[in-house]
Parts: structure tokens; C-alpha cells; sequence
């Protein structure tokens, strides 16, 4: 059997485009998380896959905006309804204006979402 408890420890770190320093907590040491002037800590995956741009809209900020609660709903609705393709599949993305112009046009004929 292997003892992959005496590898050694590696320090790991990721930079994005935007300038976010995301490392990952656990292996942030002690001393880092106590420096006062340090930098507000990097966000995790999950919360950098929730956010929404002005172009793009995840199925989370979709959800709350139709007041639904299941993206099944969503599925219908593109298939019955003509609801807009995502662009991406992982994540789930809109473009925030075919959203929000099929919102438009379908309060615009009587019908409730």
C-alpha cells in the first residue's frame, strides 16, 4: 500500500483575469490568515459559478426573477414556451437580454410566465 500521507505539501494558487487571487482555504497557513492589512480572502468556486455579469444570467438570478423554484421549470418552458436556449450548460447561463426580451413579449400577449 501507498502512504500518500508523506507527500509533501504544496502551496497552491490561481489568478483570473479579472484579477481575483482564488486560492483554496485549506491550504492558506496560519500566519496568512492573521495579517490585518491582508486582502479580503479569495472567493470559492461555488460562489464564482453563482455570479451573473450584465451579459450573462445564471438559472439562480432566472429562478428569483420568474419567481420559480425548480429549473424544470425552465425546461418546459424552453420546450413549450419558446423560453431562450443557454448559452453555456456548465454553469447554466443566459444571455441577459434574450431573458429578458422574452419577458417582454410574453407579459406583453396575457400570459403569466
Amino acid at each position: 500500500m501507498f502512504d500518500y500521507n508523506s507527500y509533501p505539501t504544496v502551496n497552491i494558487s490561481y489568478t483570473t483575469e479579472n484579477s481575483l487571487n482564488v486560492t483554496p482555504s485549506h491550504y492558506k497557513s496560519k500566519q496568512e490568515k492573521q495579517l490585518p492589512d491582508s486582502p479580503p480572502p479569495a472567493k470559492t468556486y461555488a460562489e464564482l459559478n453563482e455570479q451573473s455579469t450584465h451579459l450573462l444570467i445564471s438559472h439562480v438570478e432566472v429562478l428569483e426573477m420568474f419567481q420559480i423554484t425548480s429549473r424544470a421549470t425552465i425546461y418546459k418552458w424552453r420546450q413549450t414556451r419558446g423560453f431562450p436556449e443557454p448559452i453555456t450548460l456548465m454553469p447554466l447561463r443566459w444571455l441577459r437580454s434574450a431573458v429578458e426580451e422574452w419577458k417582454n413579449n410574453t407579459s406583453r400577449f396575457g400570459k403569466r410566465f
